[in-house]
């Protein structure tokens, strides 16, 4: 039976408004929109003008990855020639500056509507020129042949963005409301709120019409920030501020990353690229026991500039003494540090800068204790060797063990050590990721990494009930990576029938998407019902990403078996224009179709169909 916790969360949705914009709230709101319209959030994406483009074009030219790049300033505009996409020197106006505060990219419009992050940033701390593939490719592995900002870059640069892709064309007509995070992606739709407050008689009562983070439950809180401060991949487009994140996003997790010298992520689970800062706190102690929001400490939501933060400095403890005053008022007792050191900062302790950004490294915000056996077995930074660079980690680790003892590391070390073992397909991590898997104390992140790993080794009589038993998962994410990974059981068709009662739309389509991997057309009742709905959330998500050409092939497969001929023709179709070097194994896949199968027929037409494509 789905063991379902349903806790009501303090979050208010607005229902039945509608976006207008920044400026409908600057009447109102005059000072705190002046103060957001000077801060960071409102100059994500910015028209490229003398006032916005810090980048020093009176250089002229550049040599970035042996490519030269002539920079221009016309009339007002700036320009940038050069002869990587095409082979020819060709001359790009810049349309958009993209970033303000450490690094600035600068993006062009080409004629098909396709917005790109051209070769050449500028590194504002540092003063000069580097080329952008340093922060995809930093190895010039040659993977990354260009950043394509309307598909890469989706839907947090700008506020209300619409991709406007038409997979006939293979062009954009991309829109957005606002340029930067404007105020509704934060408070919400605000057309109810703007007509009540511009009526002649004014409401009252505190303000229900509009989203405020400091109303919600901290979870709702947070996923505010997190629908941009996250790796996450869209199940189901449309969040707005107060709906919960796990309704439509699933975060990409460490054991779905390919082998990296990049990695996104640590060993351990933890976050190590740059962006994911809400996937640092969900897996705090700070966020799951003591409800630490993101705004919490970023108490000025509007100008989120930390060097501006008197409160974010690293030798003030006043915010980590809000819950932890017994800890400040011990002091050196307890850091065993001279006082106003490095080593008596709660921060530089247990926020080290470990998670790497463009250039720059930022802190680590899981806000957990140094594990220096970590560093020792998977490279893994820990903040006692940061300061003390001339030590080795087991120095470190004696010296732990004599303040503090070792108990507060052991979850740490066995997750490293069960992921690390799993990524290398060893069987020995099995008992180690069915325990984290398992346990409540756990955060769901891990406990999902690890059903995530497990799903490796489904051979094993072990694993087929822990995932059973995830999908009642107290959490969300948890579920929905059972469901999405669930082995082949005797009951695993009505285990996934289940899952499509759950409140999450994400675990309703994963679960979607694996009866019909399995063979299942149609569910009688009710459960039929949930199930055509939940394959609606596929086709919605299929017409999101209409402009990936791998997406549109794997959404072809899907609506063949779900027996929608027309619809899988369509897709495949759009995929193979998409990517022409998709042509050969679709062509594979429907001529592995065989004449006794139901679906031959089908495959039989769309084969044709392509034929002359």
């Amino acid at each position: 039976m789905i063991r379902f916790v349903l806790v009501l969360a303090a979050a208010l949705r607005v229902t039945g408004a509608t976006y207008t914009g920044a400026a409908s709230c600057a009447p109102c709101h005059t000072a705190i929109h002046k103060e957001w319209s000077g801060a960071r959030h409102s100059k994500m994406v910015q028209p490229a003008t003398a006032a916005s483009v810090q980048g020093d074009f009176a250089r002229g030219a550049v040599t970035l990855r042996g490519q030269k790049y002539v920079l221009a300033k016309r009339g007002g505009a700036f320009y940038v020639t050069e002869s990587y996409l095409t082979g020819k020197a060709t001359e790009h106006r810049v349309d958009y500056t993209l970033g303000n505060r450490r690094i600035q990219h600068y993006l062009t419009t080409l004629p098909d509507g396709r917005i790109l992050v051209l070769p050449p940033s500028w590194d504002i701390l540092r003063k000069n020129w580097f080329h952008n593939f340093d922060i995809g490719d930093p190895d010039e592995s040659g993977d990354v042949e260009a950043q394509l900002w309307n598909k890469a870059c989706y839907s947090c640069h700008v506020s209300q963005e619409e991709k406007g892709f038409d997979p006939q064309r293979v062009a954009y007509r991309t829109e957005w409301l606002d340029f930067g995070v404007n105020c509704e992606r934060c408070h919400g739709p605000g057309s109810e709120h703007v007509r009540h407050y511009s009526a002649l008689v004014k409401p009252t009562d505190p303000a229900r019409d509009i989203v405020l983070q400091t109303r919600l439950d901290p979870a709702r809180d947070t996923m505010v920030c997190a629908q941009c401060h996250s790796f996450r991949d869209i199940f189901v487009p449309d969040f707005k501020a107060g709906d919960d994140f796990y309704d439509h996003f699933v975060p990409i997790l460490e054991f779905d990353e390919p082998v990296d010298k990049d990695p996104a992520y640590w060993p351990d689970g933890r976050t190590r690229r740059f962006s994911t800062d809400a996937f640092g706190l969900w897996q705090s102690r700070c966020f799951l026991k003591g409800g630490a929001t993101c705004v919490r400490c970023h108490v000025d939501a509007h100008d989120t500039s930390i060097e501006k933060a008197k409160q974010l400095r690293p030798d003030d403890p006043a915010i980590c003494g809000q819950c932890h005053a017994d800890v400040v008022k011990a002091g050196t007792a307890h850091t065993h540090h001279r006082a106003g050191s490095a080593g008596s900062s709660c921060v530089e302790c247990h926020m080290p800068r470990s998670v790497l950004s463009i250039k720059a490294k930022i802190r680590d915000h899981t806000i957990g204790v140094p594990v220096p056996e970590n560093t020792a077995r998977h490279q893994i930074p820990n903040a006692c060797n940061d300061c003390h660079a001339d030590r080795d980690a087991a120095w470190a680790a004696e010296w732990m063990n004599r303040w503090w003892g070792e108990a507060s590391r052991r979850k740490s070390i066995r997750r490293a050590d069960a992921f690390a073992t799993a990524r290398a397909h060893d069987a020995a991590a099995i008992p180690n990721l069915l325990a984290i898997a398992t346990d409540a104390e756990e955060s769901p992140f891990a406990r999902a990494n690890a059903l995530g790993y497990l799903g490796s080794f489904k051979q094993d009589p072990r694993v087929f009930p822990i995932f059973e038993w995830a999908l009642g998962d107290s959490h969300p994410l948890p579920r929905v990576i059972a469901a999405l990974g669930m082995p082949r059981g005797p009951s695993a068709v009505a285990d996934l029938t289940r899952a499509l009662r759950d409140p999450m739309a994400t675990v309703r389509l994963a679960a979607a998407v694996w009866l019909v991997g399995a063979g299942v057309k149609n569910l009688p009742g009710e459960d039929g019902r949930r199930f055509e709905e939940a394959r609606g959330l596929y086709f919605a998500r299929a017409l999101l990403n209409s402009d990936d050409g791998a997406q549109q092939v794997a959404a072809g497969r899907f609506f063949l078996l779900t027996g929608d001929a027309s619809r899988a023709a369509e897709s495949f179709s759009n995929g193979i224009r998409i990517d022409p070097g998709l042509r050969g194994q679709t062509l594979d896949f429907l001529n592995r179709i065989g004449p006794e199968d139901p679906l031959y027929q089908s495959a039989q037409t769309i084969l044709n169909g392509l034929g002359t494509q």
